[in-house]
């Protein structure tokens, strides 16, 4: 029985095929991906280009080395067959870790343009995707002293473990698409500017739903991005002249909850709590005692802000914290449900409330 089981095996070896695997020295690696609008002359819809790796036997900073190919054309498809006729190696999307859209087409349907991103399977879905400005190309083109391999330098910016700034704001290709196809929650997006040896990222664009409303500035961006990850909270800096002092928060918790009482106005109870100490006050502090007051203008502070952030958005009818989905997950998701929430969330109510509690002054004080 073992025997005609073996010959069956050699006999079915024989018409396998071989190993379909392309050989490293035969592909080129993409790292990054830009997609730009054409002129307004050009009959074609992208302006499509490719960061692809050049390898280098030396990784230091500054010896990474790579190449950008562009292509015009009607389709994201069409513009990567295109590119593929003009180098001589397979093209490798397994390592793109970066997706930038041009600021010029923030305005166009953001599903049609994720759609090529999202159906690709050698694409990950965690890919880091940002706006290119004043193009994608120019950003993708630019070389970072820093930079040891190519096109490392903006994902170790987005990394949240390598970098803890409140003013990036990250956002990967699965939770973009979610956000634009979602009814409850919209989609935000880093804005990134090339300067001088290194990336400028500290403004972001907000939608509402597939179009874009708005730029936020440095300060709203930051807010927006310690609402959404409250871990990114770091230095609070209160008052100002000889009463202006530092905090650094070290833990921060954010709580949003919908309330929506009979015959009363609905309002969103926003509950945040801040342990942290002083890192820096133009005052000299030798009691404890004096922390109290520390904490209560710390929090009068944080209330005001948030409050003044969270009514902007409001006004600007964005919702990238996905009220609308706690609203739902509550209420329920029929379509009644949703066009209820509609009418709601321009007119509701935002109640701040923070905790802020100082564990000391600082090593020195």
């Amino acid at each position: 029985m073992k025997c005609i089981i073996g010959i069956l095996l050699i006999f079915a070896l024989c018409f396998m095929s071989g190993c379909q695997l392309v050989d490293v020295d035969k592909r080129f690696f993409v790292v990054s991906i830009g997609i730009d609008k054409a002129d307004d002359d050009d009959t074609n819809k992208y302006i499509v280009s490719l960061k692809l790796a050049i390898p280098s036997a030396q990784i230091e900073p500054g010896k990474s080395d790579f190449q950008i190919i562009s292509q015009s054309s009607t389709s994201v498809t069409d513009a990567i067959r295109i590119i593929q006729s003009l180098v001589d190696k397979k093209l490798d999307f397994g390592q793109c870790r970066v997706l930038l859209i041009g600021k010029q087409l923030l305005g166009d349907n953001q599903i049609d343009l994720m759609n090529w991103f999202i159906k690709r399977p050698d694409i990950q879905g965690i890919a880091y995707v940002g706006v290119g400005e004043p193009s994608a190309k120019d950003v993708l083109s630019w070389k970072v002293k820093s930079e040891r391999l190519p096109g490392n330098a903006l994902v170790l910016t987005f990394n949240e473990e390598a970098n803890k700034s409140p003013y990036i704001m990250s956002e990967i290709l699965n939770d973009y698409y979610m956000r634009l196809n979602e009814e409850g929650i919209d989609p935000y997006l880093p804005i990134i500017q090339p300067i001088e040896n290194t990336f400028k990222i500290n403004t972001s664009a907000v939608f509402k739903g597939t179009k874009f409303k708005a730029e936020l500035n440095p300060d709203e961006t930051r807010l927006l991005n310690e609402l959404i990850n409250p871990e990114k909270t770091n230095i609070i800096n209160v008052g100002k002249g000889k009463n202006q002092f530092s905090i650094n928060a070290e833990k921060t918790k954010t709580d949003m909850k919908i309330v929506i009482p009979k015959n009363k106005k609905p309002y969103v109870d926003v509950h945040i709590k801040i342990k942290g100490v002083i890192e820096e006050s133009k005052k000299t502090l030798h009691k404890i005692g004096q922390l109290k007051e520390y904490e209560n203008k710390t929090s009068k502070l944080i209330n005001l802000r948030t409050k003044r952030f969270l009514e902007h958005l409001q006004d600007l009818d964005v919702d990238p914290h996905g009220l609308g989905l706690n609203y739902q997950a509550k209420y329920g998701m029929s379509k009644k449900e949703i066009n209820k929430w509609k009418q709601i969330y321009p007119k509701i109510e935002f109640r701040v409330k923070s905790e802020v509690i100082l564990k000391a002054t600082g090593t020195m004080y």
